[in-house]
């Protein structure tokens, strides 16, 4: 028998923890921090894993992002983690950097994961598969033993570059028992003018041709978006980051197909100074004194001949390091395509797939929400909250 338990995430969006256990092995899936004001806030608290005697033979995570991995300092130490290789590349860079504010360094430590690879784990099998999300190298994770396969998604979408990629890994899934699904954008107000990042990548093209100085302001774990913003930037102009944002792109960039690949990147110096204002630009900036300096120089300089692209949730807006530089960037346009399943193409999938049984997380919607969405016959949408256990 297996059983399933979900610690966190049934009904909020981030800060999941999913438990896999048999009577031999004991296995959890991501051990992320809550988003601010969205559902449980109290930190994870788990015998044998936050606390006691150690009980727990692994931890995988999903992908980097906070709400998947921000409370894996509080495991007792010894539980192994693992992530994808260059994930884990790209959140130790990210914790190096900010280390300086806190942020405690383990990643490090972690142990590296190969797609397709299995990880034998005493009676269960777990197969690392490739993904799509706007943090480049997520996982889904095959979890199969007992007779039984479950398939625990992660964050992902249909919409991205790989999206052949994915139908195709779909439909050579094979029989899944138990399915968990993220459901992050199963709300009736998703709504987006742009429907994939390819739509997001032209219209980077248009803009940048229109405009000599073209500040991005988005995460800076967004690679794909970041990228495809870079190769918009025709030759003789450049593409600025600062040194932290080039470091991350070169980790990216190490083992990535060329199409995919960060263009004619160079890091903020007072050296390319008046190069970049004679030749014009495309900038990336997040917040921070320092980008909001140089935007605002050339908002009030060439207003004519500068604009700033918002290529984020919109929810970020109201942030005060955000709306900082949003209420100096006098001409603006949001160009954004959410890093998750839109409920069209969950409802595919599911087509695709059809689990036996249906469980779905990181989502802010109501079960009964839930059933709205049209699912095959034979599937059973289970309406689990935390900490249930479901057998198998």
């Amino acid at each position: 028998m297996i059983k399933v338990i979900p610690h966190r995430g049934m009904r909020q969006i981030g800060g999941v923890c999913t438990e896999v256990a048999t009577d031999e092995a004991r296995i959890l899936f991501d051990f992320g921090s809550p988003l601010e004001d969205e559902g449980d806030q109290n930190p994870l608290s788990i015998e044998g894993i936050t606390k006691g005697e150690v009980d727990c033979d692994a931890i995988f995570l999903t992908h980097y992002h906070g709400d998947h991995v921000g409370e894996i300092p509080s495991i007792k130490a010894g539980i192994p983690v693992y992530m994808q290789k260059t994930a884990r590349k790209l959140l130790l860079a990210q914790q190096q950097h900010m280390q300086c504010h806190g942020q405690e360094v383990w990643a490090d430590s972690a142990r590296d994961l190969e797609y397709g690879v299995p990880v034998i784990i005493k009676d269960l099998k777990i197969t690392p598969i490739e993904s799509d999300h706007s943090a480049i190298d997520s996982l889904m994770f095959l979890i199969e033993g007992h007779g039984k396969r479950i398939l625990i998604t992660g964050d992902y979408r249909m919409h991205g570059y790989h999206a052949e990629r994915m139908e195709k890994t779909f439909r050579e899934m094979g029989h899944i028992d138990l399915m968990i699904t993220e459901g992050t954008n199963l709300t009736n107000d998703y709504k987006g003018i742009y429907k994939n990042e390819k739509d997001v990548e032209n219209r980077f093209q248009e803009l940048k041709q229109k405009y000599k100085y073209v500040f991005l302001f988005t995460s800076s774990s967004n690679i794909d978006r970041i990228s495809a913003f870079s190769r918009q930037v025709p030759y003789g102009q450049y593409v600025i980051t600062d040194d932290y944002q080039k470091r991350i792109l070169e980790i990216a960039d190490e083992e990535r197909a060329y199409e995919y690949k960060s263009h004619k990147v160079l890091y903020y110096s007072d050296y390319l100074k008046d190069k970049m204002e004679n030749c014009g630009f495309g900038m990336v900036v997040r917040t921070g004194d320092k980008f909001y300096q140089i935007v605002k120089k050339y908002f009030d300089e060439y207003p004519d001949d500068t604009i700033l692209i918002y290529s984020m949730w919109s929810g970020y807006r109201t942030l005060p390091g955000v709306k900082k530089i949003l209420d100096i960037a006098k001409n603006q346009e949001t160009i954004h395509v959410s890093g998750h399943i839109t409920k069209e193409d969950l409802e595919k999938v599911l087509n695709i797939i059809r689990p036996d049984k249906l469980i779905i997380h990181h989502t802010s919607v109501k079960y009964d929400e839930e059933r709205a969405l049209t699912i095959p016959d034979d599937t059973v949408l289970l309406p689990i909250e935390d900490s249930v256990i479901v057998e198998l």
